[in-house]
């Protein structure tokens, strides 16, 4: 038992369950048996509402749809009709708009109730067949919210002069809105429409932007609160049918009844649901006082038997790291993994020590190699230059002296490059600011157009460090555009600009540009046929570099030349670039 205790994974099961004992006691008892059904019983009861009002709804349209249709089955004249449309407006208490029978193109023969603001009868709404029954929605022309809707029934229209009987429409129009005012002391809807009772309802318009109550008479608020609205608006244009939302103080609904209206409907908390969320509070609370005095107990605990044994080992380790010696003392209070992991780690960094001496020395051998080899190939490759510049010299026809000319400035760009390397101790990258225009200089030296200031060079470098892989194609693909821009773009002792740019671009690319305001392209190849092969040859020297570089290359001639070069940049190895 006391070495199962000596260990990390005892030791903090022990913890755990201390802490974790009076979270299950007091959350098995409370909060299970009623936090779930006091939040959870508003939004039932605004769902309930919604479906209560669909019911309703249909029930009053099929009701209304049934003594139209009842009326249709009469043979009477128009007085007789008349006055059995007043009677089944007097027996509903004057709920109905209008009551109307019209010709099939919608003309009001006869009609009770209000006969204003009352759209009239459309192809759309009428039923193809006797004794069929049609509905619309008809919205407030002002909030463009429901307020209507118009039942209508096929029927056969009969007159006193003898005429056939030819088709017509009885057609009623029912308000969307109720008034407790006018229903029965037994009807079923007087719980929902009670004034400042525990439900309110609204109709919504077709983009939840505009509502109205659904009571007319309850002393309802007109309007329901922003944020709801805006869920509610949210919630329609996701196509849900029917959702609810609780929130601290009740709940809010919002689903679709008869005739693709959408209402609203919200409740508040009841006295004993307010008690219950109060309870659960208190329980809360007592829960979160004892887990803190649990996690307080665990806390200390964990800090004398686990955390200050770890923390003395890593004080050591760090201290090692340093440069210092490794030493940890064990005692009782280490645990058995940590006095074992000290164990281990002592004699590992003893190994680490002595082999990190011996890659110290060959991390220096290899450097001191590495530069030494730089050296030696920026010495040969100046060599080569030397002797092509002298052999240069010595050969009459100027084509072939060119040809040297330029092979001896493609060896002097890489002996520049190899330079760098050696000089600033970089041996994994190079600063290309410094690199650019140190070789863009030399290159206008070895033509001979660095003292004249002819042409003016303008390098727009970044501090940018790019591998040697990557700054070898490059270097080559400066040393033929500037050459060939120097000696082609500005003929007859013109001046201009010549402009370098490198710099880098957003994903791990670069930019390289060359830019000249000389002549361009098309006049060196039109005036100049003996530099056509020549400058064929830098050009498919550009375009293979680009090409090892991985890059997209465009060239504009437009007021002169310019060479775009995107490409992506490597990075150094994080293990090239630690010292």
């Amino acid at each position: 038992m006391g070495r199962v205790f000596d260990a990390v994974r005892g030791r903090m099961m022990a913890i755990i369950l201390l802490a974790a004992t009076p979270i299950a006691m007091i959350g098995a008892v409370q909060a299970w048996h009623s936090y779930h059904n006091t939040l959870e019983a508003p939004g039932y009861r605004t769902d309930l509402a919604v479906a209560r009002i669909d019911l309703e709804l249909r029930h009053e349209s099929e009701h209304l749809g049934s003594l139209l249709r009842a009326v249709s089955r009469m043979r009477l004249d128009d007085g007789g009709l008349h006055r059995m449309l007043e009677l089944v407006q007097s027996l509903t208490g004057q709920h109905y708009s209008q009551i109307a029978l019209t010709d099939d193109r919608g003309n009001i023969l006869t009609a009770v109730g209000r006969m204003t603001d009352v759209i009239p009868l459309t192809v759309d709404d009428m039923p193809r067949f006797q004794g069929d029954i049609g509905m619309r929605v008809i919205t407030d022309p002002l909030t463009n919210v429901p307020a209507f809707f118009r039942i209508t029934v096929a029927t056969m229209i009969s007159d006193d002069m003898g005429r056939p009987a030819r088709a017509g429409y009885l057609a009623a129009v029912m308000p969307l809105s109720w008034r407790s005012s006018i229903l029965q002391s037994s009807d079923p809807r007087l719980d929902l429409l009670q004034q400042n009772g525990p439900i309110e309802i609204w109709v919504l318009d077709a983009r939840a932007r505009m509502a109205a109550p659904l009571c007319a008479d309850c002393n309802w608020v007109t309007r329901p609160p922003a944020r709801i609205m805006q869920w509610a608006r949210a919630m329609m244009a996701q196509g849900h049918e029917q959702v609810h939302v609780t929130l601290s103080d009740g709940a809010f609904s919002v689903g679709r009844v008869l005739g693709g209206v959408h209402v609203l409907t919200m409740t508040r908390r009841n006295a004993g649901e307010r008690h219950a969320v109060v309870m659960f509070a208190i329980s809360l609370v007592s829960s979160g006082l004892l887990l803190l005095v649990g996690l307080l107990g665990a806390s200390k605990s964990a800090d004398v038997l686990v955390i200050t044994p770890l923390r003395r080992l890593t004080a050591s380790v760090n201290q090692w790291q340093l440069g210092g010696m490794y030493e940890v003392r064990s005692n009782w209070a280490m645990p058995l993994e940590v006095r074992q992991l000290a164990h281990a780690f002592s004699k590992a960094t003893r190994r680490l020590a002595r082999h990190e001496k011996r890659l110290e020395r060959a991390q220096v051998r290899q450097e001191l190699l590495l530069k030494e080899m730089h050296h030696r190939v920026k010495n040969n490759l100046q060599i080569v230059a030397s002797l092509l510049n002298l052999q240069a010299g010595r050969i009459r026809q100027p084509a072939a002296r060119e040809e040297f000319a330029q092979a001896r400035d493609r060896v002097r760009a890489l002996a520049t490059l190899h330079r760098y390397l050696y000089a600033d101790g970089e041996l994994y990258s190079l600063n290309m600011q410094s690199f650019v225009r140190e070789l863009c200089g030399q290159i206008m030296h070895a033509i001979g157009e660095s003292d004249e200031g002819r042409i003016t060079l303008d390098i727009r470098v970044d501090d940018l460090l790019m591998v040697p892989d990557q700054a070898v194609p490059l270097a080559l693909i400066v040393t033929e555009a500037v050459s060939n821009t120097i000696k082609y773009a500005f003929p007859d002792q013109q001046r201009g600009t010549l402009e370098v740019g490198l710099r880098a671009l957003d994903g791990g690319r670069a930019c390289l540009w060359i830019a000249d305001n000389g002549v361009g392209m098309a006049a060196v190849r039109s005036n100049a046929h003996e530099h056509e092969a020549r400058s064929g040859i830098g050009m498919q020297l550009i375009r293979g570099f680009a090409r090892q570089l991985g890059g997209n290359l465009q060239i504009f001639e437009e007021n002169g030349t310019r060479y775009v070069l995107v490409f992506p940049l490597k990075q150094p190895e994080e293990d090239e670039m630690a010292p």
